[in-house]
């Protein structure tokens, strides 16, 4: 049987350091680009071209947008990843809210996120506390997403959908609002339906 396919495939076009914008410190960075290959038996063979390329910090492993290193002023590169870093909690807050039931494993992948990919860390308590404000306010995924989505590169998207979907996994069930949530995420972030569906069926591989 042959088995065929395509995947990214990273490579790192320059090093240097720079202001992170997570961190707040200069810190080592790879400027790292994506080649999309067409793969036989997953070995990638031919190139299909480029998806993209992003900045990654080798310190907190935070991926950015290349105009990071364009020297952007430290108060607009502070303003952005305040933005982001609301749009994380509160995307991921919903995605637990979604199918009308609040699990506890839910909480604790929610709260892995934001502390993860956050710069102020949430203890179990503020958690409490923010999920009982997003259920009160009537705010949409929109409010905070749109403003990031577009300075996002597509690993940038791809690791907000995917951590959205490791919420939505968590307490063992992904039931229609769940989904009709990530699609929303993917149509605030430009991203196409069918790269959605990818994303879906490479999360629920993993867990098989």
């Amino acid at each position: 049987m042959i088995i065929f396919g395509t995947r990214g495939v990273r490579s790192t076009k320059a090093t240097g350091n720079f202001n992170c914008p997570q961190c707040e410190l200069n810190r080592e960075y790879r400027h790292r680009k994506v080649t999309q290959f067409f793969t036989l038996y997953f070995i990638p063979l031919i190139p299909l071209g480029s998806k993209g390329e992003y900045v990654e910090c080798n310190h907190c492993k935070g991926t950015f947008i290349t105009r990071v290193l364009d020297g952007v002023k430290t108060t607009d590169k502070k303003a952005f990843m305040a933005m982001y870093e609301q749009a994380i909690r509160h995307v991921m807050v919903k995605m637990m809210l979604a199918d009308g039931v609040i699990d506890e494993n839910e909480k604790i992948a929610v709260l892995h996120i934001i502390n993860k990919y956050g710069h102020n860390d949430m203890s179990s308590f503020q958690l409490e506390d923010y999920i009982k404000q997003v259920q009160t306010d009537g705010k949409d995924i929109s409010t905070y997403l749109k403003h990031v989505g577009p300075s996002l590169n597509d690993h940038g998207k791809e690791l907000l959908i995917k951590s959205a979907l490791d919420v939505a996994y968590s307490d063992g069930h992904f039931d229609d609002t769940e989904k009709e949530l990530l699609f929303k995420m993917g149509e605030i972030m430009e991203m196409s339906s069918a790269h959605i569906k990818g994303l879906m069926a490479e999360a629920l591989e993993k867990m098989n």
